[in-house]
């Protein structure tokens, strides 16, 4: 489950449908920001425009005894095989984005230690996540990111990786012609990554991640 990602600077071609504004937008984001669960974040609609949104749905489930309290659970990954499910399928059906992401982390275990695994493109170009979005009554606008089956490259890794549109998948899923993903076929690279849970390691600074007036 993805759980962290980073933007930054990269390069690559835009979707077509990407306005100018947009370009602008994006390619002021200079320092490398890390976006973890309720954080806020860029994500790109279907007429091209940009709007900064909280990265995860807000779910509030019953106590499971009786007498107990209820627990709000923060939802960053939608699975392709739920988006039928009640949480889901009225973003899946209406309110569809596209999530920049300069690369992303899974987590790994080896010789009794656990360390993040960072996955790019080569040539640090940006990967673009299938994401849906709802408008939360307590917490605003908020995008969840679509997962689906790993490709080669992760499947060593994770079960699970998010849905990286190729370049010829962009404007059919926005434009709600694509329902189906499966494991990409958008070359990744991995290598590990500096452990940003421990001090010393990546984290947001003051402010990064939540510059809404770049959006």
């Amino acid at each position: 489950m993805c759980t962290a990602y980073e933007l930054g600077k990269s390069g690559g071609r835009l979707p077509a449908s990407v306005t100018p504004a947009t370009i602008r937008k994006l390619s002021g984001i200079k320092e490398t920001q890390l976006i973890r669960p309720t954080l806020s974040a860029p994500v790109i609609l279907p007429d091209g425009s940009m709007r900064a949104m909280s990265w995860g749905f807000r779910r509030t489930f019953a106590p499971k005894v009786k007498g107990g309290k209820s627990v709000t659970r923060t939802i960053v990954n939608s699975r392709e095989d739920k988006l039928a499910g009640q949480t889901w399928n009225v973003a899946f059906r209406e309110n569809r984005c596209l999530i920049p992401v300069a690369s992303y982390f899974e987590w790994s275990e080896a010789g009794g230690r656990k360390f993040p695994l960072r996955f790019q493109r080569p040539g640090q170009e940006w990967l673009w996540i299938a994401g849906i979005w709802e408008d939360h009554e307590q917490h605003g606008e908020c995008f969840s990111m679509i997962t689906t089956e790993p490709n080669r490259v992760v499947e060593p890794v994770h079960d699970r990786m998010p849905a990286v549109l190729a370049d010829s998948q962009i404007e059919p899923y926005l434009e709600m012609e694509l329902n189906e993903f499966g494991p990409s076929s958008v070359e990744l690279e991995f290598s590990e990554a500096a452990n940003f849970l421990k001090p010393g390691g990546t984290k947001p600074k003051p402010g990064d991640a939540i510059q809404t007036e770049l959006f």
